[in-house]
């Protein structure tokens, strides 16, 4: 089944290059989002479609050591600040972790289950979204000298810097306070909706669930998102949609 090539030129009209994974297999986001991916098991995934919700990230449960810590502390007095910022922070607020595409194999390793899980995507409402920099070297430390406060800039960039390493995540952040989130046990939720609507779910090349029954509860809860599956490309390390999943769109 070929794909649907037609959507090609609609992501581009939408500033998005023509080469998104997505690309030939659904619509672009409407004018004012952003389509961004959230990678996770299909258990997981499942959860969340049945649930209309998303797990908020802790601070402390983040998997980069340097969270919040992107500030060179070497002679400069807002170490310890910074260090009581991001306990604050954890306390107080959390992160939706998204990134900007899913092409990447590496992606589907390390956080969607080895290739079993699912990918979602989803419209996201532009002015909520926080395009992570990933950086060769910390923040200069030149700029915090005998200065002890974390102020709304250098928290933005706190907020926003990685070490160039993680540069394949393409990370896209969405920071909200816990306090608005809805709580289950130690646990919070984000509720899907005008802000935040699923517009695709991808299932991995491994993924053992059926992309029909899939494709079938997902139209239950979200009507306007469209379900395929993926597959490991044949000639360039990445990983595109599988052609015989895809649905003809017309829209």
């Amino acid at each position: 089944m070929p794909l649907n090539q037609h959507l090609r030129e609609k992501w581009q009209k939408a500033s998005y290059p023509t080469t998104m994974g997505s690309a030939a297999a659904a619509p672009p986001p409407p004018k004012g989002f952003r389509r961004v991916y959230h990678l996770s098991s299909a258990d997981h995934a499942i959860s969340n479609i049945v649930f209309n919700r998303l797990k908020v990230a802790r601070f402390s449960e983040l998997n980069d050591p340097f969270e919040l810590l992107a500030l060179s502390f070497k002679g400069n007095a807002l170490g310890k600040p910074a260090r009581a910022y991001k306990d604050k922070l954890d306390q107080e607020q959390g992160l939706l972790c998204f990134s900007a595409d899913w092409k990447d194999p590496v992606l589907w390793s390390h956080y969607a289950a080895m290739h079993t899980g699912i990918c979602l995507g989803f419209n996201l409402k532009e002015t909520l979204a926080i395009d992570v920099s990933y950086e060769q070297k910390r923040i200069s430390g030149n700029a915090g000298r005998g200065v002890t406060v974390i102020d709304d800039g250098l928290a933005h960039q706190l907020l926003s810097t990685k070490f160039k390493s993680w540069k394949y995540e393409q990370e896209i952040r969405v920071s909200v306070m816990l306090a608005d989130m809805a709580e289950q046990g130690s646990l919070f939720f984000y509720r899907f909706g005008k802000q935040l609507e699923l517009a695709e779910v991808i299932l991995g090349s491994l993924c053992s669930l059926k992309v029909g029954e899939v494709r079938e509860l997902t139209s239950l809860h979200h009507p306007n998102a469209v379900t395929f599956q993926a597959r490991l490309a044949l000639g360039f390390f990445g990983i595109v949609p599988k052609e015989s999943t895809v649905l003809p769109v017309t829209r």
